[in-house]
């Protein structure tokens, strides 16, 4: 990228000079995505108060309310979902992120935990800290959710064509599931699966593939 990574403001330090400017404020950050489905992507959503009373004295309705709108979060309408809890939750800023198990960087390992901080840097540039400029964390994040988005569909595009290739041979879609279930767990779709495990998958398809094309044995089938 032209600009160096080094050159941006982290979260953290953003979060200092609001604590600094407003000592008793408040963020908090809250999952929008099923935490079910955590092992494969997290959009969280974040809101900061300058004055934590405001959040403390929330009415339960208003936090019931905040809670079922939230639960309607999807990748698409998450900005929307965020404006509305922001105004029920009497937020001075709101935030939202995406991030895609198995990326590069942070995404790799702790996809989650850097959603929420991704969250949090852009609620705090809502809220005016900033310089000019994204937070070193969110730069990072443009240079390896694409490369994770094109991994993965690379990724199911090798098992799509190994299943059809399995299917020509003889194996049925049933027999194909159930060592698919057996590679990992059981499953009704591989987008509930993580990477590695659409990876482990792959890879057993990929050996099974590889023993009919060299041995001349009969096609098992399922009992």
């Amino acid at each position: 990228m032209a600009k160096k990574l080094e050159n941006y403001e982290t979260v953290k330090e953003r979060k200092s000079r609001l604590k600094n400017d407003f000592p008793d404020s408040l963020i908090l950050p809250m999952f929008l995505s099923d935490p079910t489905q955590s092992f494969n992507y997290a959009l969280i959503g974040a809101l900061i108060w300058k004055d934590k009373k405001v959040r403390d004295e929330l009415s339960v309705e208003a936090i019931e309310s905040i809670s079922n709108i939230a639960q309607k979060a999807t990748q698409q309408n998450a900005g929307t979902i965020m404006s509305s809890i922001a105004i029920l939750a009497k937020s001075d800023a709101a935030g939202y992120s995406l991030s895609i198990a198995g990326g590069n960087g942070a995404d790799r390992n702790a996809w989650v935990e850097n959603a929420e901080e991704s969250a949090v840097g852009r609620a705090l540039d809502n809220l005016g800290y900033h310089s000019n400029s994204a937070s070193k964390e969110e730069m990072e994040k443009v240079q390896y959710v694409e490369e994770a988005r094109k991994q993965r569909q690379q990724h199911d595009n090798h098992v799509n064509n190994l299943i059809i290739q399995l299917n020509q041979l003889g194996y049925t879609g049933e027999y194909l599931q159930n060592v698919c279930a057996q590679s990992v767990r059981p499953f009704s779709n591989f987008h509930e699966l993580s990477l590695e495990e659409l990876m482990a998958v792959e890879n057993r398809l990929q050996a099974l593939l590889n023993q009919s094309n060299t041995q001349n044995q009969n096609i098992p089938q399922p009992v």
